[in-house]
């Protein structure tokens, strides 16, 4: 009787264990760019590069503009504007940008990914798993080492 306890002890120990991953879930969310397109976040979105920045930055600001010929083109790309931005700066930056600009207004989606307290900081993910994350000096051939594992 007891061996039968302890297999089954084993195997619903080994079922929790299985389903358990230690990335972090990207959370749900819906944004809207400063052009209007909108952006979910979720267990669904494909492979894509989270850059935060402030205009007030000129590092971040400077990543922000040669991001599209940095960052592998597997990936899809969203800046996401701190909420200290002004909303006329960051449309006018948005003329200029392929990438798509959303404004983090009331420090929502950086409060949802855990805070992002320093720009620039990418956050990569990919169908609901955060990847990686890395703040201030981005290294570009680890982030793309990683989009071209999960292409």
């Amino acid at each position: 009787m007891k061996s039968i306890a302890y297999a089954i002890i084993v195997v619903l120990a080994g079922t929790v264990l299985a389903s358990c991953d230690n990335r972090p879930k990207v959370p749900q969310l819906e944004l809207t760019g400063v052009d209007g397109t909108l952006i979910e976040l979720g267990q669904n979105t494909p492979l894509t590069a989270l850059y935060f920045f402030s205009v007030s930055n000129p590092v971040a600001l400077g990543a922000l503009y040669r991001l599209p010929d940095q960052l592998d083109e597997a990936a899809d790309s969203v800046a996401i504007a701190m909420h200290v931005d002004r909303p006329p700066n960051v449309q006018h930056m948005q003329q200029q940008l392929l990438v798509p600009i959303v404004i983090d207004e009331a420090n929502r989606i950086a409060n949802a990914f855990g805070g992002v307290d320093l720009t620039p900081t990418l956050i990569l993910i990919d169908k609901g798993q955060i990847l990686l994350r890395q703040r201030a000096t981005l290294d570009y051939d680890e982030i793309n080492g990683l989009i071209e594992q999960h292409r």
